[in-house]
């Protein structure tokens, strides 16, 4: 017997449901200090990441005590977390290949530490990966992730913005508010946001891991990943249904986090060329999706 027209969206809707929860994460967050960050970072992965298939790989980057504490007794009171340690600083792009190479599951999530996850988070992120065979790499929206911001991608002075909660709205309720007025069109992109970057399997053994050598820091190692992974054939997209609250960069002040950022965008030119460096990366500010 033949299905009618108004079926069919719910079956579909239902199989990619199914293909959601099939897959299996592994959430890989380096830390360096900054424990007042950290702490509700990790708390909010394990309360809202769904516990029968999803890991936590924590790469402690040369804490110091006090944060390294907290990083062991976290660790041994979950039993989804495992703690790789550094005694000293080896800087972020070689924590996170740790737990890249850790990883066996079927997506890998580099989250910052300086970051907040709502209920969901994981399921829409994934459901955005499944919807297209094409995409590999996938980035929810977020207070504070350049083209990825909302409700605002720049200040009145041109600088990105950290778009502050509003008295008595917490990070769940954005990612509710987010959920409710999406189109779910899923934009591409050029590039990502390295605060919260979902990584299919696939990708991982088609291009390999972040480059140590130009990016030992951080600072345009997802960058670089994102171009390698587009001239590999793979797309990038928004989960523009799901939303992570983003603290931005407390390991490092301001002063900083700008000179890292420029010599990050140095090393990037320097491998790639102005040309593929600068591509599309207006292509998220103007889509109506994300502008609504």
């Amino acid at each position: 017997m033949s299905r009618n027209a108004d079926s069919m969206p719910d079956a579909h809707a239902h199989s990619g449901r199914q293909a959601t929860a099939s897959k299996t994460v592994d959430i890989v967050v380096c830390v360096h200090n900054a424990l007042t960050y950290v702490k509700p970072c990790l708390e909010s992965v394990i309360m809202n990441s769904p516990r029968d298939r999803t890991h936590v790989f924590i790469i402690n980057d040369g804490s110091d005590e006090n944060t390294s504490k907290y990083l062991r007794g976290f660790s041994t009171r979950c039993p989804s977390v495992t703690l790789i340690e550094s005694d000293v600083n080896e800087g972020y792009t070689r924590s996170a290949n740790k737990g890249l190479r850790a990883s066996t599951a079927d997506y890998v999530v580099l989250l910052n530490s300086d970051t907040i996850v709502p209920e969901h988070w994981l399921d829409r992120l994934i459901e955005c990966g499944e919807s297209d065979e094409r995409i590999g790499i996938v980035g929810p929206l977020s207070n504070a992730a350049t083209y990825q911001s909302v409700p605002e991608i720049r200040t009145a002075e041109g600088d990105w913005a950290v778009n502050v909660l509003p008295a008595g709205v917490t990070v769940d309720d954005m990612a509710d508010k987010v959920y409710e007025l999406s189109d779910r069109s899923f934009p591409r992109a050029f590039f990502l946001n390295g605060s919260c970057y979902a990584i299919k399997r696939r990708v991982i053994e088609t291009i390999g891991l972040f480059d140590e050598e130009s990016f030992p820091i951080g600072y345009g190692e997802e960058n670089d990943y994102s171009i390698r992974a587009r001239e590999a054939g793979f797309e990038l997209a928004v989960a523009d249904h799901a939303y992570v609250y983003h603290a931005k960069s407390r390991s490092f002040g301001h002063e900083r986090r700008k000179a890292l950022s420029q010599a990050g965008r140095r090393a990037l030119e320097a491998k790639h060329g102005a040309d593929k460096t600068g591509a599309g990366r207006d292509v998220l500010e103007t889509h109506p999706s994300l502008r609504r």
